[in-house]
């Protein structure tokens, strides 16, 4: 039964985490900048009117585009299929530490090599745009390994030969690309299996980035119920002295409990820290350890349908349906509204800049970062937050 949860919790994580845009996506408007704050205009509200999200969710602040106002380390994932994502890392780039584009993959080959992939996505000019706007900001692709089976990792940790090969794939093709490491997502690929050897693997990794200076971040999934526990605090306990951040997905909460619901509650996010944390050592290192915060939604319907949606798509929501309320969720710390068509009735679970600022007071009092996915998927006038 913990392997089917898993299973179905993979599926709805690609269709909801990666769904292409749509045409109406690339005929957004720029954002109309001001020089107020979200914070000094008074928008953060547990009851905003949504015609308070309608009219001003472009209208970031100007003065604090290169002001970084979370103390902490903030991450974000930008994919090639949301254009947006790449003009965020530009005009906010000042707030971040790290930014993953979602380009590569590693796989094996038919003549039993490996092999990276994705390369035609990478936008050196892009990349020095980003630079230029933040001297320290930090460029790590998500390198997922794709088609891998226990027996090709397996092969890769009892060889030193095949390990080198592996590890040398990977920082040769780093290293002429100009990166500054990686995000390595492999973990619940393997679904809680083989850890003596995914061990291994990550550690080769980062013991050869780091001869280059490039550092090595992890993904890790959630651990606390309704999720298997399939990275725990003993894994931790091994890696954190090798991996340089673990970023936790501590979203899709609703495709595990098979309910409409909030997408990453709050409550249930910060459990899945105190699982790691408290064991031996490991609290003195929680600042490597990112909480996944979502920039997407979804729209539940009565009939058991969960379709995500994006800023733009929330936005029209909200301007064809007029919801009388916007209803806060205390523990999840998110908002959700409701409407009624033709599939009867339907309610909508969205980020907003409560929601958001709860989440950053949250992770400042734990001192820990943020990973956000994706920062193209959200409203400009959240990163007056950051």
């Amino acid at each position: 039964m913990r392997l089917l949860i898993l299973s179905v919790f993979v599926v709805s994580l690609v269709s909801s985490t990666l769904e292409p845009p749509s045409k109406d996506e690339k005929k957004k408007k720029k954002a109309k900048p001001t020089l107020k704050s979200v914070v000094e205009r008074d928008l953060i509200k547990s009851e905003p009117h949504w015609t308070e999200i309608t009219k001003n969710h472009k209208k970031y602040s100007r003065s604090h585009v290169a002001q970084k106002a979370f103390s902490h380390d903030l991450l974000g994932f930008v994919t090639p299929w949301n254009s947006h994502g790449y003009d965020v890392a530009k005009v906010f780039g000042a707030k971040f530490n790290y930014i993953v584009p979602v380009w590569l993959q590693i796989v094996p080959t038919s003549q039993g090599t490996f092999t990276i992939k994705g390369g035609h996505d990478i936008d050196a000019g892009w990349m020095n745009q980003v630079r230029r706007n933040n001297t320290n900001v930090k460029i790590v692709p998500r390198l997922i390994f794709e088609q891998w089976s226990i027996s090709h990792l397996t092969k890769v940790t009892t060889s030193q030969s095949e390990l080198l090969h592996v590890v040398q794939t990977i920082l040769d093709f780093l290293s002429d690309e100009k990166f500054d490491g990686v995000v390595l997502e492999l973990w619940r690929q393997f679904m809680g299996k083989e850890k003596a050897n995914l061990h291994r693997l990550i550690i080769a990794i980062s013991e050869g980035l780091s001869e280059k200076n490039m550092e090595t971040l992890l993904v890790i999934p959630p651990g606390f119920r309704p999720f298997p526990e399939l990275f725990d605090k003993f894994d931790f306990e091994k890696l954190h002295p090798h991996v340089h951040r673990f970023i936790m997905m501590t979203y899709d909460h609703h495709h595990a409990t098979g309910k409409p619901g909030a997408i990453g509650p709050m409550d249930w996010a910060l459990r899945n820290v105190l699982l790691l944390m408290e064991h031996n050592d490991n609290d003195k290192h929680r600042h490597k350890l990112m909480l996944g915060l979502n920039f997407y939604g979804v729209d539940f319907t009565n009939r058991g349908q969960a379709k995500p949606i994006i800023s733009h798509e929330y936005i029209q929501l909200l301007k064809a349906t007029k919801p009388s309320q916007l209803s806060w969720h205390l523990k999840a710390s998110e908002h959700s509204f409701e409407y009624r068509d033709e599939d009867g009735m339907h309610i909508v679970f969205y980020p907003t800049l409560k929601a958001i600022q709860r989440r950053i007071e949250a992770a400042t009092n734990f001192r820990i970062g943020l990973a956000i996915w994706e920062i193209g998927q959200g409203l400009d006038y959240f990163y007056d937050l950051f």
